[in-house]
């Protein structure tokens, strides 16, 4: 089994075999991170395509360490382009219609209820939390990783890590959320 740097210098040389492999390693993590950032499944894959996309235009930039981090840093980006583009929708076009999307059948109610709760529980954190922890928590990053991919400071990831997993909990912990 070939590691992520391998396949990453074996793609930068054009191998797209070596990119779809990479692609395939972490795609859910890509994935879910956008989709937690966003908020919306479909955006979210919007952003896991753009940053899949720009990483095979960039992978030549690739410089070593954990490729994971390479990658969410890219998506972290991407998050931050269509977040830019979603206030400028916004400020022109106030009469927009905002359509939920479909809830996939395959989902058992349970499982559907406590992903509802998640989100409501990661719509109470202030934004600076909420992406520290989707980074750390649920894309798995270091606090260096997450610091480096946000260029904010080490402490201060740490600090809004700490602080919005303990709202999470008492969050969740609450009876009403459910």
């Amino acid at each position: 089994m070939r590691s992520d740097p391998d396949l990453a210098h074996a793609a930068a040389k054009g191998s797209e075999d070596a990119f779809a492999e990479l692609v395939r390693r972490h795609q859910a993590r890509v994935r879910g991170m956008a989709r937690r950032l966003t908020g919306s499944a479909a955006q979210g894959d919007d952003i896991a395509q753009m940053t899949f996309l720009t990483a095979w235009q960039k992978i030549a930039t690739y410089a070593g360490g954990t490729f994971s981090a390479w990658i969410c840093t890219i998506c972290w980006r991407e998050f931050l382009q269509w977040r830019r583009r979603q206030k400028i929708e916004i400020e022109f076009d106030e009469t927009a219609e905002i359509i939920p999307f479909d809830r996939p059948f395959d989902r058992s109610a349970t499982e559907t209820e406590t992903r509802m709760d998640l989100a409501r529980a990661l719509d109470t954190l202030t934004e600076a939390q909420r992406v520290c922890v989707v980074l750390c928590v649920a894309a798995g990053l270091s606090h260096r990783e997450a610091a480096q991919a946000t260029g904010w400071p080490l402490g201060t990831v740490k600090s809004h890590v700490l602080r919005g997993v303990a709202q999470l909990r008492t969050c969740l912990a609450n009876a009403d959320v459910a």
